[in-house]
């Protein structure tokens, strides 16, 4: 029997012969895109464009799809594509381990996808790739924000400038208006109306916002598996489904 036996069923030879041949970029393998780039995996899709800077930490493990005691420590990329392979070995995955960077986008992002996939939670980064998505009208999904929240069922799908109760959202919203990218610009996302609580300052005492050692001090987002997992699930759906519809 074949992994992709269960999938045959619903997609179909023909489909399943199509995913093979799909090569789908996901940006970011936190706790979104881990559940994303693994269910692709599962589905069939014959090639994954994997990008992220991190490495696997013990504090990822309670929502980190393929994170486990022995792959804490090594990059989130590495750690993906051996997942990856022990459900299908014949699979292709393109790593790369590093921050997309606005100067050095356009030569980082593959440009030979057939979709792609933001679940980038860092802002900068964010805004830079939805903006080079964006500007050459690479077909994508993006997400908005899943920490701090408990509740999956408030997940919805829908255009990033009609989000609400998302702080992420309407930080990105503004920094692509500076680029000249507005609503005239469709851009669909997964994102949450449940209030996310509030992230606990850093253990070592520092300041949110202020500057040490390589960046800026970020405060610690509290998680649960259920949001950014389920956000990673219908991010990958949707992924599917464009590539069998089009």
């Amino acid at each position: 029997m074949s992994f992709k036996d269960r999938s045959r069923i619903i997609f179909g030879d023909a489909n399943l012969t199509r995913l093979e041949d799909t090569t789908i970029c996901v940006a970011g393998l936190g706790g979104v895109g881990a559940a994303a780039a693994m269910d692709l995996v599962r589905c069939g899709v014959g090639r994954l464009a994997v990008i992220d800077f991190d490495a696997v930490q013990e504090s990822n493990l309670n929502r980190l799809y393929f994170g486990y005691l022995d792959t804490v420590g090594l990059a989130k990329t590495a750690a993906f594509a051996a997942y990856a392979r022990r459900v299908n070995p014949a699979i292709k995955v393109i790593e790369y381990s590093g921050l997309l960077r606005g100067a050095q986008i356009g030569d980082i992002l593959p440009a030979d996808c057939d979709y792609y996939l933001d679940c980038i939670d860092t802002l900068n980064s964010k805004v830079n790739l939805i903006g080079e998505l964006v500007r050459h009208h690479y077909p994508f999904t993006s997400s908005m924000g899943t920490a701090g929240r408990l509740r999956p069922e408030r997940l919805q799908v829908g255009s990033l400038w009609q989000v609400h109760h998302c702080s992420l959202a309407a930080k990105v919203r503004s920094r692509l208006r500076r680029l000249g990218i507005g609503e005239a610009d469709a851009i669909t996302c997964v994102w949450s109306d449940e209030p996310a609580v509030a992230p606990a300052a850093p253990e070592d005492g520092s300041i949110p916002g202020t500057i040490a050692g390589l960046g800026r001090v970020r405060a610690v987002q509290g998680s649960a598996p259920f949001v950014p997992q389920a956000a990673g699930h219908i991010l990958a759906s949707l992924a599917v489904r464009a590539m069998l519809e089009s």
